[in-house]
C-alpha cells in the first residue's frame, strides 16, 4: 500500500512539474490569500500583545477584587466560608476577606475605608513601596494612597505619623447610624499605584468591622495572583463559586474582544482571496483532467480503479496546496513587515501624539501557530478544491475517454 502511494506521490509529482508556469500561478493565486490572512493575524496579534504588555506595565495585573455577585435577583454574600474556598483555588498566592467603609475629616474631606488583616495586607500589597509602617491590629492605623495622603497633607495639615480627629458611622445594634468622632494615626504612605488605591486608606478590619456593627459577610475580597499568565483561570475558578471578578485583567479581556471582532472583519476581505484561488485551483485540475481523458480512459482500462485516480488528482492538488502554503508564508511576512514598517510610520505621522507609542513597539507580531495556520488553510482548501475534478476524472468511462481523448 505505501508502495503504491510513494509510485502515485512520483506520478503526480511529474505531471505538477511539466506544468510548471500553470502551477505557479495557481499557487501564487492561493498564496495571495495566505499572505492576507497572515498579515491580518499578526496585525491583530500585535496590536494585542502591545496593548497587553502596555496594562501590564502600567497596573498591578496580579491583584483581584471579588465582590458579591447577583443571580435571580438573590444576591450571594461572600462569607467566611466562600473567603476559604477562594484562598484554595490554585494559583491564588493570597486573599482577604475586607469590609469597606468611610470618614470625614475635620474640614469635611472624605475618605474611603479598607478594612483588611495585617497579615493579609502584607502578604497582598507587600510593603517593599511603603513609606512608614503597616496599621497594628486592633489599632485605629492606617495606611493611605499617595494621593489621599497628598490630600490630607494639603488641606488638613496632616503628615505621616501624624494624629487626627475624624467623624466615623457606626452603626448600632438596631442598625441606626450613629456618628462618633475617633482619633486616627497615619502610620504609612503608599507609594504611586496608579489605581483606586490611591484615594483609599487601609486600616484593620476588626476596627472596621466594629464600625460597621459586626456585618455577617465581607464586601469585598483582594485576591493575589501568583502570576499573570494565571490570573484568567483563577478569574474562572471564582465565578464558578458565584461571584464577581474585577481588576485590570478586564482590560485584556476588552482588549481580546476588540481585536477578535476587527480580525474576524478583516478576515471576510481574505476569505474573498482564498475563494478565488480555490477557484483557480478547481479550474486548472478540470483543464488538466481535460487534457488528459485519453491516459485516464488508457490507465482504468488496463486495471486502475477509482480510488487510483481520485488519489493521483489528489495527490497533484497536495503539491499545489504546498507550493501555495509556502508562497505565502514568504509573502505573509513580507506583507507584514511592510505593515511594520510602512504603516507604523504613517500612522505615527498622521495621528501624531495619539499613536506616538506605537514608534517604540512593532505593529505586527508573526507566531509560529499563525504560520502554521496559514500553511494548513492552504493544504485544506488545495485538496477541497480538487475533490470536484477527482471524482470528474474517476467518474469518467474507460471506452468513452479513449475514444474521445
Amino acid at each position: 500500500m505505501l508502495t503504491q502511494l510513494a509510485d502515485f506521490a512520483i506520478l503526480a509529482f511529474r505531471q505538477v512539474k511539466k506544468k510548471k508556469m500553470r502551477v505557479l500561478l495557481t499557487a501564487l493565486g492561493i498564496a495571495i490569500g495566505i499572505a492576507a490572512v497572515i498579515g491580518i493575524f499578526s496585525l491583530g496579534e500585535g496590536i494585542r500583545y502591545s496593548a497587553t504588555e502596555s496594562i501590564r506595565q502600567q497596573t498591578d495585573l496580579t491583584l483581584i477584587e471579588v465582590t458579591p455577585d447577583v443571580r435571580d435577583g438573590v444576591i450571594i454574600p461572600i462569607s467566611p466560608s466562600k473567603e476559604e474556598a477562594i484562598r484554595s483555588i490554585p494559583h491564588t498566592e493570597a486573599a482577604g476577606g475586607i469590609y469597606t467603609t468611610s470618614f470625614a475629616t475635620k474640614r469635611q474631606t472624605n475618605v474611603g475605608v479598607v478594612g483588611i488583616r495585617r497579615d493579609d495586607f502584607i502578604r497582598i500589597f507587600g510593603s517593599t513601596s511603603l513609606k512608614g509602617d503597616v496599621f497594628a491590629p486592633g489599632s485605629q492605623d492606617l495606611v493611605t494612597g499617595r494621593d489621599i495622603a497628598t490630600t490630607l497633607q494639603k488641606y488638613e495639615g496632616v503628615r505621616l505619623g501624624d494624629t487626627a480627629v475624624v467623624t466615623i458611622r457606626r452603626y448600632d445594634t438596631s442598625g441606626l447610624p450613629q456618628d462618633q468622632s475617633s482619633e486616627i494615626t497615619i502610620r504609612g504612605i503608599f507609594g504611586e499605584r496608579n489605581d483606586q488605591f490611591d484615594n483609599l486608606v487601609l486600616m484593620d478590619r476588626d476596627t472596621v468591622r466594629e464600625f460597621r456593627g459586626n456585618p455577617p459577610s465581607y464586601d469585598a475580597v483582594y485576591v493575589r495572583v501568583d502570576s499573570p499568565d494565571n490570573v484568567f483561570s483563577v478569574v474562572e475558578d471564582i465565578r464558578a463559586l458565584g461571584l464577581t471578578a474585577k481588576g485590570p485583567f478586564e482590560q485584556i479581556d476588552a482588549v481580546n474582544r476588540l481585536m477578535d471582532t476587527v480580525v474576524l472583519f478583516l478576515s471576510l476581505f481574505a476569505a474573498i482571496s482564498l475563494v478565488i484561488g480555490a477557484l483557480m485551483i478547481i479550474n486548472t485540475m478540470i483543464i488538466s483532467v481535460m487534457e488528459r481523458t485519453r491516459e485516464i480512459g488508457i490507465s482504468m482500462a488496463i486495471g486502475a480503479n477509482r480510488i487510483n485516480i481520485i488519489t493521483l488528482i489528489m495527490l497533484e492538488c497536495l503539491y499545489i496546496g504546498i507550493a501555495g502554503g509556502i508562497l505565502g508564508i514568504v509573502l505573509g511576512i513580507v506583507f507584514s513587515t511592510c505593515i511594520n514598517t510602512i504603516g507604523k510610520a504613517y500612522l505615527v505621522s498622521a495621528m501624531g501624539d495619539v499613536f506616538a507609542g506605537f514608534s517604540r513597539m512593532d505593529l505586527t507580531l508573526i507566531t509560529p501557530g499563525i504560520l502554521l495556520l496559514g500553511f494548513g488553510i492552504a493544504v485544506a482548501l488545495s485538496l477541497l478544491a480538487g475533490i470536484y475534478p477527482a471524482l470528474k476524472a474517476a467518474h469518467m468511462n474507460p471506452v468513452d475517454a479513449i475514444r474521445n481523448g
